[in-house]
C-alpha cells in the first residue's frame, strides 16, 4: 500500500491568523496573537480606519497601557483557563465599522496581516 499525505486547507482556521466579527466583538485567534507576539502582556486596544484603493480598511494596534480611545482586551478561556486569543468587545463601534456583520448573532471571518510589530489590518 502507498501512503500520501492529507492536504489540509490553509483556511482550516487552525494555522492561518484570522479575526471573527459578530455580535459587537472582534475575536482574535491564538495565530493571530502569535503575528504580534503576544504572551498575555496585551491590556488594550486601540482602532483605526484608513482608506485603501478607496476601500475603508480598518486595524487595531495592541498596547500594554491604556490610552485615549482605548478598548480593554478581554482573555479567551476554556474550562476555566486563560487560552491564547483576545476578544474586543464594543458593540456601538464594530458596529459603526462593519455594519450588519458587526452585529449579526454570528460571526464572519477575516483574514488578519501584520502591518507593525503591535498592529494587524483586518482583510475583508
Amino acid at each position: 500500500m502507498e501512503w500520501e499525505v492529507v492536504k489540509i486547507s490553509q483556511m482550516s482556521g487552525n494555522n492561518v491568523p484570522f479575526v471573527s466579527i459578530g455580535r459587537g466583538q472582534l475575536d482574535f485567534n491564538a495565530v493571530s496573537c502569535d503575528l504580534v507576539g503576544d504572551c498575555g502582556q496585551y491590556k488594550y486596544a486601540k482602532l483605526f480606519k484608513g482608506k485603501e484603493k478607496g476601500k475603508t480598511v480598518i486595524a487595531v494596534k495592541f498596547l500594554t497601557e491604556a490610552e485615549n480611545d482605548t478598548i480593554p482586551i478581554k482573555r479567551k478561556k476554556q474550562n476555566g483557563k486563560v487560552i491564547k486569543g483576545m476578544i474586543i468587545v464594543n458593540k456601538g463601534v464594530i458596529k459603526d465599522l462593519f455594519g450588519k456583520n458587526g452585529s449579526n448573532e454570528g460571526s464572519i471571518r477575516y483574514s488578519v496581516e501584520l502591518i507593525e510589530h503591535n498592529m494587524l489590518k483586518i482583510v475583508e
